[in-house]
């Protein structure tokens, strides 16, 4: 059975997504004198964003027949 998504599930996956991406930001400033640069922050965002597309899609086809 496959159910919507629910308000719980969107925190859970925001919360997750800006863990990682600060985690990833301090481990790549931190280990060298370099500016940040998109593929340090990118792909956990875009993961983020592409994931409560896919949410958000689910949950308007949830109601519908297939």
């Amino acid at each position: 059975m496959h159910q919507a998504a629910r308000l719980k599930d969107v925190v859970v996956l925001i919360a997750t997504a800006s863990i990682w991406t600060l985690v990833v930001m301090v481990f790549s400033t931190t280990m060298g004198s370099r500016p940040l640069r998109i593929y340090d922050w990118g792909p956990p965002v875009f993961a983020c964003i592409l994931t409560l597309l896919v949410m958000l899609k689910d949950r308007r086809t949830e109601g519908k027949p297939r």
